[in-house]
């Protein structure tokens, strides 16, 4: 029997989910997971800007007495009455209680652009649809100017930041989807393709999700981060996971979908040279191509469960 603990922006979620997924499917013991709104410690109500109120308090002390009351003194402590998989669902900041990890079939958002989206935020678009005009969206990357990281699961600190002054800058390419017409709810697996090239024998692709809201204000909640090494001057396929999530995005609220090459100090800058930035080292600007539209069906897939 396992209690498995994790939080959604905890450095280790990946780690949890991989254990509770694999023992959940051949263990005859007991897989019981629970991911709060947390980092990795401590598991309290408020992370990053956010306070998720008075129900995200961390329930972790009383299930951990309840747990080894059961399967240590075998007292009857009511663990197994309860479903196995019990997730925070933020946005309306309650509680889901499931019978195991949400595994719904993604559904794509796609990258569309005027080729402007790195000079203007309302240069690049999410679409539910395939554009059929193709375009390019040049990311330019100086090694001695890195795009700085901003909460997330990989910073210190952790989790939902306003990041709408960040995503300003002229090296992150933000794609905007129009207002919300009703409430979406994502839980599970998140994920982006995106097909990119560059002259660079080396460079990395960081990707962030964010709730924008009417008043412009833009919260992420999950990113991911892959290096690419080797001359990229065909395009090519990359393809990423993101941090798992469980949220609602209200009615009104837009999805956006931010590109940069570097997110400093949580990853090492990229020099373009397959080695991090180092005092004495040709470090060079690095130019990333990023395609979507007709051909390229760059897009972000999100795990919808509306149920």
């Amino acid at each position: 029997p396992m209690l498995h603990i994790g939080g959604w922006f905890d450095p280790y979620l990946r780690g949890t989910l991989n254990l509770y997924k694999d023992l959940a499917s051949r263990s005859k013991f007991p897989q019981y997971l629970i991911v709060g709104p947390w980092a990795h410690l401590p598991w309290g109500r408020k992370v990053g800007a956010i306070d998720y109120g008075s129900e995200a308090m961390s329930p972790i002390d009383k299930l951990q007495i309840a747990w080894f009351d059961y399967f240590l003194k075998g007292k009857n402590s009511g663990i197994l009455e309860e479903k196995p998989v019990c997730l925070w669902e933020m946005g309306s900041n309650q509680w889901r209680y499931l019978d195991s990890f949400p595994e719904n079939t993604p559904q794509p958002y796609y990258l569309q652009s005027n080729g402007l989206a790195s000079v203007r935020e309302d240069g690049g678009k999410l679409v539910r649809n395939l554009p059929s005009e193709a375009a390019e969206d040049v990311i330019v990357h100086d090694p001695w100017r890195p795009v700085p990281a901003l909460g997330g699961h990989s910073s210190f600190p952790a989790g939902s930041f306003e990041r709408s002054s960040l995503d300003c800058r002229n090296d992150i390419i933000t794609y905007t989807s129009d207002p919300l017409t009703e409430d979406i709810y994502l839980a599970g697996e998140v994920s982006v393709k995106i097909y990119c090239s560059s002259e660079a024998k080396s460079f990395d692709l960081c990707v962030v999700l964010s709730e924008v809201y009417p008043d412009g204000s833009v919260y992420n909640f999950t990113q991911g981060y892959i290096r690419v090494n080797g001359e990229t001057l065909a395009t090519e396929k990359i393809e990423l996971n993101l941090q798992a999530t469980c949220i609602k995005i209200a009615q009104g609220n837009s999805l956006r979908s931010s590109l940069s090459a570097a997110c400093f100090p949580a990853y090492p800058v990229n020099s373009g040279i397959k080695s991090a930035v180092v005092p004495g080292i040709d470090n060079q600007i690095i130019s990333i191509i990023i395609n979507c539209g007709d051909n390229y069906d760059s897009q972000v897939l999100l795990p919808f469960n509306n149920t």
